[in-house]
């Protein structure tokens, strides 16, 4: 592949997908986010749910429990609590909501750890440009 889009999923404890494809589609709080090769830098919240991934193989999936979605011109980096990848979509979907549905003190915390970085991704939004984060250089 020439040009494209190189994604990568991150857990705290692995790498679930490191993969080069020409787009992809990510659910946040106000639709699905298009992902493409060469769009403008991002830092958006990601809702659980389902990623459509379209590669030159075809389309594969990709399901998340939500996270901070960083994106710049070649690559795309998602950092999640959870996220599950395969071929079918039911399957993938069946895994995810079992992973949520199970009472765990080790998931509530990551679901804690995504609130925080949603919270992050709104300060960052709503800070004044030009200003810097307290303690930087201080």
């Amino acid at each position: 592949m020439a040009e494209g889009l190189r994604l990568v999923i991150r857990t705290p404890t692995e790498v679930v997908l490191d993969r080069q494809l020409r787009s992809a589609r990510v659910p946040t709080a106000t639709g699905q986010a298009g992902l493409r090769p060469r769009t403008e830098p991002l830092l958006t919240a990601v809702e659980p749910g389902l990623i459509l991934v379209h590669a030159d193989g075809g389309t594969s999936f990709a399901a998340t429990a939500g996270g901070l979605l960083q994106g710049e011109r070649e690559l795309a980096t998602l950092y999640t609590p959870f996220a599950v990848v395969g071929e079918h979509e039911q399957e993938v979907l069946a895994e995810l909501d079992r992973m949520l549905s199970t009472p765990d003190s080790e998931l509530a915390a990551r679901r804690r750890l995504g609130e925080l970085e949603e919270r992050i991704v709104q300060e960052l939004r709503h800070r004044p440009v030009g200003t810097r984060a307290r303690g930087a250089h201080d």
